[in-house]
């Protein structure tokens, strides 16, 4: 993956002709956006994870190389294109996963190369991410997965 979202418009009413052997594209890319700062060197940075937040309003992507979980807006009345936010830094190097936990209030991030586990505090009104100042060893993290006990 590359230091870009591409955003793409898809096209149900392709669909049908597909199936019927038609050669229509049901998928128009409509934006690329970078997930880096511009003048951030993008050969030294790849996309690890991305995913949508539990409100349905926000992008999210893991940055390894700049570190960083970069947020971005979606604008649905825009047709889904995508208005960054910002960026925050994981508290360690290669970021290679992150997931929310089940309130969707807190984002926990695998810094891979820094052996360490970072918890952040996600505003689901704007899109911001702030650390908690929690922060946990872990060999070489790569993959968070939440689960609340049963009850």
């Amino acid at each position: 993956m590359s230091c870009g979202v591409a955003v793409f418009r898809f096209d149900p009413s392709a669909v049908d002709e597909i199936k019927a052997g038609g050669n229509r594209h049901s998928l128009e890319q409509i934006q690329t956006i970078s997930t880096v700062p511009e003048g951030f060197p993008s050969m030294y940075n790849t996309c690890g994870r991305i995913c949508v937040d539990p409100t349905g309003r926000f992008v999210l992507v893991s940055n390894r190389g700049h570190d960083s979980i970069t947020v971005f807006r979606i604008l649905h009345k825009e047709g889904g294109i995508l208005t960054r936010v910002g960026w925050c830094h994981t508290r360690g190097t290669t970021p290679r996963h992150f997931a929310f936990d089940d309130s969707g209030r807190y984002l926990i991030a695998a810094n891979q190369d820094s052996n360490s586990i970072s918890v952040f505090q996600f505003n689901p009104s704007n899109g911001l991410l702030e650390h908690t100042g929690n922060d946990y060893v872990v060999p070489s993290p790569n993959f968070i997965c939440v689960k609340s006990p049963h009850t």
